[in-house]
């Protein structure tokens, strides 16, 4: 894994400014872009420890494509997807920038369908991967989680690292409606979604904290 050194005073230098969108004019279409929100920070200065990981999902910069939902143009990219901060970030002319989570847009990046999502926890939209559309919504939302190195490496003589893990957690919502985390209890998931859910659970043998056995269970949800 890459290492990653990242300097406090950046803090000071890119600030995020979503509230100021700029245009950016492709072939197939047009799509907003704004600075990039301030940069991962090291958890720890005192320490001195070293940090290993990524906050990305793939460091490289990969082509992926911005699909405009209400006309159904395609414009394509050079992005990567910035876990930490759930952006999409845009490498155009040398300039970094970052794709501004308009509602409307899907993004095809790193195989994964990736659309704007709020959540009250945050002060701004950010881009989660959708797994599942219709009356309810399926979502994974990203994040990261910092496994620090044990307080006592250094007196034990071994190198003390702290290590970037990418986690996720996944949502849901009805058609407009609010987004709320997923209960992985089914008796919690019983009161927050249709009362067959359970009968579906037990009926196809699914397990509530498997991504592929959620997405069967939104499916058939959606088609009845």
């Amino acid at each position: 894994m890459n290492r990653i050194f990242f300097l406090i005073h950046f803090l000071f230098t890119i600030v995020s400014t979503w509230s100021q969108p700029n245009l950016v004019n492709e072939e197939g279409g047009t799509f907003q872009t704004g600075n990039l929100d301030v940069p991962f920070l090291r958890v720890s200065e005192i320490s001195g420890n070293k940090i290993v990981g990524s906050i990305y999902i793939s460091e490289e910069w990969e082509q992926g494509t911005i699909i405009d939902l209400s006309n159904k143009k395609r414009i394509k990219i050079l992005a990567r997807f910035n876990v930490y901060h759930g952006e999409i970030e845009i490498l155009k002319d040398k300039e970094i920038s970052a794709l501004y989570p308009t509602k409307g847009i899907k993004v095809q990046l790193n195989g994964k369908n990736l659309v704007p999502l709020h959540l009250g926890k945050r002060n701004k939209p950010i881009f989660a991967e959708i797994l599942a559309q219709g009356k309810y919504n399926l979502y994974k939302v990203f994040d990261i989680k910092i496994n620090k190195a044990p307080s006592d490496a250094k007196l034990l003589n071994i190198e003390s690292v702290d290590k970037v893990e990418i986690v996720h957690q996944f949502y849901f919502n009805r058609e407009e409606g609010q987004v709320a985390e997923l209960p992985t209890n089914k008796r919690t998931m019983k009161s927050e979604l249709p009362s067959s859910i359970m009968e579906i659970l037990k009926k196809e043998k699914l397990s509530a904290r498997k991504e592929e056995d959620l997405i069967k269970l939104f499916s058939i949800l959606n088609s009845q």
